[in-house]
């Protein structure tokens, strides 16, 4: 056997026996070579250690949930991320911080697939709602904004004032004021949660052009950032990781010849 489904079966086995056990019994009788395929990704990815365990789970329950229609990989997702050490107040707010990427439905379904979970393993979990004052969050926003994307910020607002001004002030108030500020993920761990769910849909360029450049300054390396992109295939194929490697490609061109 080789060396990659070796390690995977290890990694597995010591984290979540019985979900893996699950998913080789239910494929043995009609395609046991896909749970080979499976292992041995686990194998391969989970043993770079460019991305910790946690930061490869944060980008995969990202991508599932932007992906909408997974509730059995992300409930077992879910699962295997409480055993890698993911809390469930961080569990819960990376399918908080996929509202603005992905949409209200999307990330509904995935907090409902967490209720069950937790509610299977006894777990208590109490959320808190940390910013209340509606009239501070366009000021928090723009601090916020200006913290983390800087000039690239604000040209995507400057392209909107002409047709869409209020779509602009959603994006600084809720997206920034109200998302970006909270307190349960870190801004390196937000941008990855940002990265699996515009990658996911497939079709966010522009958007993956801003938040790559984001991810930079908020201080993922180039490496983390490509492996990043490279975990997301696993959940949403070599197309969608392929476009986002361009924008990236592009990105770090544009800065060798600054």
């Amino acid at each position: 056997m080789n060396t990659n489904f070796e390690t995977g079966e290890a990694l597995l086995n010591e984290f979540y026996e019985d979900g893996i056990k699950g998913i080789i019994d239910g494929l043995n009788s009609i395609s046991p070579h896909i749970g080979r395929y499976i292992i041995e990704s686990y194998g391969q990815y989970f043993s770079n250690p460019i991305l910790n365990h946690q930061q490869r789970e944060i980008i995969t329950l990202a991508t599932l949930i932007s992906l909408g229609d997974c509730a059995p990989q992300l409930k077992w997702h879910t699962n295997f991320s409480l055993n890698i050490g993911i809390t469930p107040n961080e569990i819960i707010e990376i399918m908080t911080h996929c509202i603005p990427f992905s949409g209200f439905p999307r990330s509904l379904n995935a907090v409902n697939c967490a209720k069950q979970v937790f509610a299977d393993r006894g777990l208590v979990v109490k959320i808190t709602d940390e910013l209340k004052n509606e009239s501070s969050k366009i000021e928090k926003g723009v601090t916020k904004m200006e913290e983390i994307e800087g000039e690239h910020g604000h040209a995507v607002l400057e392209s909107l004032d002409s047709i869409a001004p209020k779509l602009g002030e959603n994006i600084i108030g809720f997206t920034f004021g109200e998302i970006y500020c909270r307190t349960a993920l870190d801004l390196k761990q937000r941008q990855l949660v940002t990265l699996g769910s515009l990658t996911a849909q497939g079709d966010c360029a522009p958007q993956l052009n801003v938040h790559i450049n984001t991810a930079f300054n908020v201080g993922l390396t180039k490496e983390e950032i490509i492996e990043a992109l490279l975990q997301c295939a696993l959940y949403v194929g070599f197309p969608k990781v392929l476009n986002a490697i361009s924008v990236l490609k592009k990105i770090t061109a544009e800065k060798h010849h600054r």
